[in-house]
C-alpha cells in the first residue's frame, strides 16, 4: 500500500551524513534515499528496513542511523499520528488510512527492536539505540503532541535500562548527557517510583540498575543554572520543569527505596547509601526520618557503609541539630589498617578532619587520634603517610596542649619504649595518648621516600604557623610522589665542566690518581 505524501523535499544529505558516519552500506543508503525522495511511503521497504533489526548479524548502528532519519522525517509529515488520533481518523476515512496504519505500526515495531538493542551489552550499539530513542521522542513531541510530554515512550527506555541483564547497564553512561536536561530529569523522577522492584533483596542486579540511574539525576546547582532542556521549557501553565514538583516526584522514589531495601546485601546497601548521599538527601523534605536508617547502618556494618552512614550522621547534625554521643569513638574505631584499601577513604580523612575542627574538644580525646595517625603512618601506603603526617601537624596547631607529645620522651634517648598508649582500646578517652609521645616521627625521618621523611620532620623544627591544605592530599597517588621525585633526582646529575681534547679522562679524575692512560 502507498500512500501519498504531503510535500515533497530531498533528504538524500541527511541520509548520506547519517550513513557516512555509520559506516551504512550502499545498497541500504540506496534504498533509503529512494523511500525519502519518492512522492509516497513505500510500507514495502520501510517494513524491509525495519526489520533489519531483526537479523543479529546486520550492522545494527548503521541501520538505526537510517531509521533515526526516516522516521524523523515521517512524523514531521504527520505520516505518524499519536494513538488516539490514528483512531479517530481511521473511524472517519476508512480504508483511506490502512497505509496510515501500517506506518504506525512499523514504527512500534522499530520502537521494540530498538529497546531490544538498548539492552545489549556493547556500549557503542546501547549508546546508538538510546540516542535514537531519545531522537524520536523530541520529534513525537514536537511534531505529534505540540510540544508536549508524552511518557510513554522514556518510559519503555527506562523500564529497559533497569530490567537490563549488564549491572550497570552499558548504556547509562549515554544517558548521563540526557539526564542533566531538566524536562528529561522531572519526567524521569516521575517515572521512577513505577519501576522500582518490589524487592531489592531478590533481585539485586535490577537495584543496581535503578540506583545507577538515580545517581545519574542530579538536582544540584550547576544543573538548574545550566538550565538545559531537551524538548523544551514548556508553557507557563504546563512548564516541563518546577524544581518543587521535581522535588516532590523525588521523595517519592525514596519512599520507593526505603520500601524495598530490607534484607539487601552490602552491595546494594552501600549504593543506597552513595545515591542517598549524593542525590537525595539535600532535597529530602523530613530527612530527620533518616535517622534510624543511617544509625542501623553505622552499627550493623563496618567499612564502607559504616562510613557513609556516618557522613549522613554527620549532615544531620549539621542541619537538623541531632545528638550522636557516641560518633567520636565510632570515628576513631574507622582508623584500622585496612581502611587504606578502602574506596571512601578520602571521606574519611574529609569527616574526621571535619569532626576534629573544634578547639573545644577534650584534648585527651584529640591525642587519641594523634596517636592512632602516626601509628598507622608506620604501616600505611606512602600516599596515606604523608596526609596522616600533615594531619597529625594540624590537630597540634589546633590543639596547642598536646605539642607536648613532642616534647616528651623521645626514641632515640630510651634503650626500650613502654609506650602508655594501648593502640587496642575502644574507646579513645581511655587510650592513655596524653602519657605517650610522637616517637612514631623520629622513625618516619628515616622513610626511605624523602617526601614521607620531610613530611614528618615537623616535629625537629618549630610548627607552620597555617595548616596544611589536606585536599590537594586526598586525589594524590603513589605514581605521582614517584614521578616528583624522578624529577628531583634529575637537578643531582653533574655534567662535565672541562671541554674535551681527546679521548682521554678529564684531568684530576679519581682514576687518573692511581693508573696512568696511555
Amino acid at each position: 500500500m502507498k500512500q501519498p505524501l504531503a510535500k515533497k523535499s530531498p533528504h538524500k544529505e541527511n541520509v548520506e551524513v547519517s550513513a557516512k558516519r555509520a559506516n551504512v552500506p550502499a545498497e541500504l543508503q540506496r534504498k533509503a534515499n529512494a523511500f525519502l525522495n519518492s512522492s509516497n511511503v513505500d510500507t514495502k521497504v520501510l517494513r524491509e528496513i525495519v526489520y533489519l533489526l531483526e537479523e543479529p548479524e546486520c550492522n545494527a548502528i548503521g541501520v538505526m542511523h537510517v531509521l533515526e532519519v526516516i522516521f524523523k522525517n515521517l512524523l514531521k509529515r504527520k505520516c505518524i499520528l499519536a494513538a488516539e488520533k490514528q483512531q479517530d481518523k481511521t473511524k472517519i476515512k476508512g480504508k483511506a488510512n490502512q497505509s496510515n496504519a501500517k506506518c504506525q505500526t512499523l514504527y512500534n515495531k522499530a520502537w521494540s527492536f530498538l529497546l531490544i538493542r538498548l539492552g545489549s551489552a556493547s556500549k557503542e550499539e546501547s549508546g546508538v539505540a538510546l540516542k535514537v530513542c531519545m531522537q524520536l521522542i523530541s520529534s513525537e513531541s514536537k511534531y505529534i503532541y505540540s510540544n508536549a510530554w508524552h511518557s510513554e515512550r522514556l518510559r519503555s527506555v527506562l523500564e529497559t535500562l533497569v530490567n537490563s541483564e549488564t549491572t550497570p547497564p552499558t548504556a547509562v553512561a549515554a544517558f548521563q548527557k540526557y539526564a542533566r536536561c531538566l524536562d528529561v530529569l522531572q519526567m524521569t523522577y516521575k517515572l521512577l517510583p513505577e519501576l522500582a522492584p518490589n524487592s531489592f533483596a531478590d533481585s539485586p542486579n535490577i537495584a543496581l540498575n535503578y540506583l545507577a540511574i538515580i545517581n545519574l539525576l542530579d538536582l544540584g546547582k550547576i544543573v538548574l543554572n545550566a538550565n538545559e532542556y531537551h524538548i523544551g521549557p514548556g508553557t507557563e501553565k504546563h512548564p516541563h520543569f518546577e524544581y518543587n514538583q521535581t522535588r516532590k516526584h523525588l521523595n517519592a522514589v525514596w519512599k520507593a527505596i526505603i520500601a524495598s531495601c530490607s534484607g539487601v546485601d552490602e552491595k546494594v546497601h552501600r549504593q543506597v547509601l552513595v545515591v542517598l548521599l549524593e542525590r537525595i538527601l539535600p532535597h529530602l523534605q523530613d530527612p530527620i526520618l533518616l535517622t534510624d536508617f543511617l544509625m542501623d547502618s553505622l552499627h550493623q556494618f563496618d567499612g564502607p557503609i559504616a562510613l557513609l552512614a556516618l557522613q549522613g550522621i554527620f549532615t544531620l547534625m549539621q542541619q537538623q541539630n541531632i545528638t550522636y554521643p557516641d560518633v567520636y569513638q565510632k570515628l576513631y574505631n574507622m582508623f584500622y589498617p585496612r581502611m587504606f584499601y578502602n574506596k571512601y577513604k578520602a571521606r574519611l580523612f574529609y569527616l574526621a578532619d571535619i569532626f576534629l575542627t573544634s578547639t573545644h574538644l577534650p584534648e585527651n580525646l584529640v591525642a587519641a587520634f594523634v596517636k592512632r595517625l602516626a601509628r598507622l603512618a608506620l604501616k600505611s601506603p606512602t600516599e596515606d603517610a604523608i596526609i596522616m603526617i600533615r594531619f597529625i601537624c594540624n590537630l597540634l596547631l589546633r590543639h596547642t596542649g598536646l605539642q607536648r607529645l613532642i616534647c616528651a620522651t623521645g626514641a632515640e634517648s630510651a634503650v626500650e619504649i613502654s609506650d602508655p598508649y594501648d593502640e587496642t582500646e575502644l574507646d579513645p578517652v581511655k587510650a592513655g595518648a596524653l602519657k605517650s609521645s610522637l616517637w612514631e616521627m623520629s622513625l618516619l625521618q628515616k622513610h626511605a621516600v624523602p617526601e614521607v621523611a620531610n613530611a614528618a620532620r615537623f616535629v625537629s623544627k618549630s610548627l607552620p604557623v597555617v595548616e596544611f591544605d589536606l585536599s590537594s592530599l586526598l586525589e594524590m597517588k603513589e605514581c605521582d610522589i614517584f614521578d616528583d621525585e624522578v624529577k628531583k633526582e634529575v637537578n643531582h646529575f653533574t655534567l662535565g665542566y672541562e671541554r674535551p681534547t681527546n679521548f682521554a679522562l678529564p684531568q684530576n679524575d679519581i682514576v687518573t690518581k692511581y693508573w696512568d692512560i696511555i
